[in-house]
């Protein structure tokens, strides 16, 4: 689901705890060695969230957030900030030419060309976050 996050309003900010739990205490963060991504050249994006991205030529960018149950991608529409709060249990990424983050219809690839390897990185501590709390196979 995509919320607005311009303001601060607790009824998202309870939907979206909700959805993909609340913010890593700090010990956490420490021990995982980080929540946040740097931010990712956006490549193409579904119908639904083009909508909320700008029109014009600029570069757009997001940046990602693990959560315990998920993940949120954040991104910007000039002043207005948006967050896509990701269950794991919904969570589909692949790899080929792009990054790819799908969740049912809605997706989002992101450009491989400018990735570096601590961005590569932090995408496979969401693969391996996601199998810890899907309790599937841990990928190597």
């Amino acid at each position: 689901m995509i919320y607005d996050t311009s303001y601060y309003d607790q009824k998202i900010t309870r939907a979206i705890n909700a959805a993909v739990g609340k913010p890593f205490s700090l010990k956490e963060r420490f021990k995982l060695k980080g929540i946040g991504s740097s931010r990712l050249v956006i490549d193409e994006v579904s119908e639904d969230i083009k909508a909320k991205l700008p029109t014009d030529e600029s570069v757009q960018k997001a940046s990602i957030e693990l959560r315990p149950n998920g993940i949120i991608i954040h991104f910007k529409k000039f002043t207005e900030h948006f967050s896509w709060a990701i269950p794991y249990y919904k969570l589909v990424i692949y790899s080929s030419d792009n990054i790819s983050i799908y969740e049912n219809a809605s997706y989002m690839k992101f450009s491989k060309k400018p990735l570096r390897k601590p961005q590569l990185k932090f995408i496979k501590k969401v693969l391996y976050q996601k199998a810890l709390a899907t309790n599937n196979s841990i990928p190597l």
